[in-house]
């Protein structure tokens, strides 16, 4: 059976099902895995890519800013703060050494908003950019499980979302569009003082990098919950409608299951950031315009399928 048969979930499953366990917190289900050090809880994420499969541009200083980016959103997701960041990177023989330069720099200055280092790594000889990244970061408060959802909390984002992916197909598709879906995509910003309020009242988080449904779905899945969601109340940029209409796309396709938004979202017992839906007793994801209650697929991006 090939991998684009089975996709990246299904690999992960397998290698979660064949490997040993050891004595962490979490490991496999979470955004980071998180494992305890004496008195404390260090959350670590691992993250690779490649200029084929992950960029739509070659700039190394959008580059660098959305590596980090990627990365710290993980850490959030789980009420950590990040500390330190281990890269390993091959660059083809022909590369100009400027652009290791700049893309060091920009990892460098993206990592110094939320006081975190680079520390070490490896690079290596490749036929195309890759990465591979390790961010360690620190737990001080309560570990934001995608399994602690509670009855009554409140949905809550931290930034639009769609942006992204109207970019990336401005890109693929040479399609016209407003500069901050662009932007989205390839520069991507997290609100950094926005999830350290939320993260002092929030019981659940994850990333949307991979579509808010999907992500979603994952929260209603381990914590045996129901999610709102309100259409009203979603960040959707009006002007994503307009690209959507003017180009035949589904906006809820863009919005909901494609993803790279690198916005996080938590539920919370305070309303506290965006709020856009609840948690209640049941299960599933519903999305809830015009009065009239929608089951939402729990669907999104996905290597060896959607690539």
């Amino acid at each position: 059976m090939m991998l684009s048969e089975v996709g990246e979930r299904k690999i992960i499953e397998i290698i979660k099902n064949l490997v040993r366990k050891g004595k962490v917190i979490a490991d496999f289900d979470e955004d980071a895995s998180i494992f305890e050090v004496g008195k404390d809880k260090i959350a670590v994420t691992t993250d690779m890519g490649s200029m084929s499969t992950h960029f739509t541009t070659e700039d190394p200083k959008k580059i660098g800013k959305k590596i980090v980016t990627s990365n710290v959103s993980d850490i959030l997701a789980k009420g950590g703060m990040p500390l330190y960041m281990l890269t390993s990177i091959g660059f083809p023989s022909d590369f100009d050494v400027d652009f290791v330069k700049k893309l060091y720099a920009s990892m460098d200055k993206e990592l110094k908003k939320y006081g975190a280092y680079i520390i070490g790594g490896d690079t290596n000889r490749t036929e195309e950019f890759v990465y591979s990244i390790t961010l360690i970061g620190k737990i001080e408060g309560k570990l934001l499980k995608r399994s602690n959802a509670k009855d009554g909390d409140f949905v809550v984002l931290t930034g639009e979302i769609g942006n992204a992916a109207a970019g990336y197909l401005m890109k693929m598709k040479k399609l016209r569009g407003n500069k901050v879906f662009l932007n989205a995509q390839e520069e991507p910003e997290i609100n950094f003082e926005l999830c350290k309020e939320i993260i002092s009242y929030a019981n659940a988080g994850i990333d949307i990098s991979d579509g808010l449904a999907f992500e979603l779905g994952e929260i209603s899945r381990l914590s045996k919950k129901k999610i709102i969601i309100d259409f009203d109340k979603l960040p959707i940029n009006p002007k994503l409608f307009e690209f959507c209409e003017k180009n035949n796309l589904d906006w809820k396709k863009l919005v909901f299951h494609m993803g790279e938004d690198y916005q996080i979202v938590y539920t919370t017992p305070k309303p506290i950031g965006i709020v856009i839906g609840k948690v209640l007793k049941g299960d599933g994801v519903f999305l809830v315009k015009d009065n009239k209650e929608i089951k939402l697929k729990s669907k999104g991006y996905e290597h060896f399928i959607s690539n």
